[in-house]
């Protein structure tokens, strides 16, 4: 379950910054924001492109022990993303009365995965459901069915997916 909420949490982080971001700006107006997100891992992507090699670009945050996100704070105003840095400067700049804030709890923030078409909740569904992508068979179904059984709650039904239609067509189990 743990696995699952932390999932979830980086997942609705990553739909919400989608939601309220196309383009990272920094306006000079002084305006207050609609809404700040703090204690974040902040990822801009502002960074130039890796070298051919993947060696990543001399501006990237990236060092000897891996990837640092760059800003910790978003403000957004209008839908759009305002300013990226620290908790202090966000706050400083953008905070208002009427700014609302959410506290992210360190989940990971990266801008531009748009999707046209995605099925967020589907997926962080699928992480507490019977898994039956590649049976082939109603033995390794039921098999399947069993292990997973085994992991959950006595008298909790069993919710799955992912076997394939077509591949058992005119031989749908009917246990």
């Amino acid at each position: 379950m743990t696995q699952y909420l932390n999932g979830l949490r980086v997942i609705l982080s990553c739909a919400l910054i989608a939601l309220f971001s196309t383009v990272f700006q920094n306006c000079g107006e002084q305006e207050g924001a609609d809404l700040i997100l703090t204690n974040g891992r902040v990822y801009t992507l502002s960074w130039d492109d890796p070298a051919t090699d993947g060696i990543p670009a001399p501006n990237a945050p990236y060092a000897a022990d891996g990837w640092q996100p760059d800003a910790e704070a978003i403000a957004i105003r209008d839908g759009r993303i305002i300013f990226v840095g620290s908790h202090e400067e966000v706050s400083q700049l953008y905070q208002e009365r009427k700014t609302r804030s959410i506290d992210v709890e360190g989940a990971t923030i990266i801008p531009g995965l748009v999707d046209s078409h995605t099925h967020v909740v589907g997926l962080g569904r699928a992480l507490t459901e019977l898994n039956l992508v590649g049976v082939e068979t109603e033995e390794e179904a039921v098999v399947r069915a069993v292990k997973w059984a085994k992991k959950i709650p006595t008298g909790k039904g069993i919710v799955g997916g992912g076997w394939d239609e077509g591949a058992w067509a005119n031989r749908y189990p009917d246990i």
